[in-house]
């Protein structure tokens, strides 16, 4: 069942006792799987309620929350950017709906966020500085935070494991374009590639979950997918960007930041996800029965076979 605006608005009061909703508008989020709203109070203040649609989304919330009470006050205070606060859940057809203190800003846009580090001010740290500081801040944070949570822990090798079976999954359908198949068999079977230092990592960041204030990050969200894992994964969502001078910039900073050199393969990795997501949502279309979805992502599987053989990238 899907929930409008208006109606999570009412249930708002339910779980923030004295909060009472004058307006409720739409709010950016996985309209798969989620109902959200940006909801408007008496006292003008504003507050973000996340519906899930269906039990998987329901287990990404619950275990949100979890991450997030990880986050104590001291830790919060040393952050370069906000995360979100519960502050109230309400009951809804065996669910839990999540209420959160809602943080001025907006996401924007990939094509956005470059534009927006490519025009800063001279001498000033920009953007891409930014977000490469963000990803490193929340790379070095201590792994008990996921262990004592009770949230996933891979090791490099489980990692690859889990990318060679989502894969099998792909290649059973017999949709996937032979030529890539070829490609990530190669990549996968690569044991260099596969090399790398588990760390605690976002592990569903993109410029959706980024909230910005100018050229400020001022908030991440989105932390349902928190565990230890590959760091290359958090740097997926920068290939959906053309331009190749943001996403160069943002792992030049990354490197600089890091306490410890990063793997050298970190780049290709990332790219490696940005390609598997397209297998994913081809996976998840077919399970849903969803046919535009489906084929939605058989074009850009088409689309990314033509641009890699185009980069001599496909043999």
């Amino acid at each position: 069942m899907t929930s409008t605006p208006l109606q999570l608005a009412a249930l708002v009061s339910a779980g923030v006792p004295g909060l009472y909703p004058v307006a409720a508008l739409p709010s950016t989020d996985d309209a798969n799987d989620f109902d959200s709203a940006v909801i408007i109070d008496s006292a003008d203040k504003r507050w973000r309620v996340r519906s899930p649609k269906n039990p998987a989304a329901s287990v990404r919330l619950e275990a949100e929350h979890v991450i997030l009470q990880s986050f104590t006050p001291g830790l919060r205070a040393r952050l370069p950017f906000l995360v979100p606060t519960v502050v109230g859940t309400v009951p809804l057809q065996g669910k839990q709906v999540f209420i959160y203190s809602h943080i001025p800003g907006d996401p924007v846009s990939i094509e956005t966020l470059a534009a927006l580090a490519a025009a800063g001010p001279e001498g000033q740290e920009s953007l891409a500085q930014k977000l490469a500081q963000n990803i490193a801040t929340i790379h070095v944070f201590p792994t008990e935070m996921v262990e004592d949570a009770y949230l996933p822990t891979y090791s490099s090798q489980e990692v690859r494991q889990r990318r060679v079976a989502e894969l099998e999954v792909a290649r059973k359908s017999g949709k996937v374009p032979p030529a890539l198949l070829v490609r990530w068999d190669k990549q996968l079977a690569d044991q260099e590639l596969w090399t790398f230092r588990p760390r605690v990592i976002h592990g569903d960041l993109n410029e959706d979950n980024l909230v910005l204030d100018g050229r400020n990050v001022v908030e991440v969200t989105g932390w349902s997918e928190v565990c230890v894992g590959d760091p290359a994964q958090d740097f997926a969502w920068l290939f959906a960007s053309p331009d190749a001078d943001f996403r160069k910039q943002i792992f030049a900073g990354y490197r600089a930041q890091m306490p410890q050199e990063p793997d050298q393969h970190l780049e290709t990795r990332a790219k490696l996800y940005a390609e598997f997501a397209l297998i994913q949502w081809l996976v998840r279309g077919l399970e849903l029965e969803d046919l535009e979805m489906v084929t939605e992502a058989l074009d850009l599987l088409q689309n990314l076979e033509e641009d890699l053989r185009a980069l001599g990238e496909l043999f």
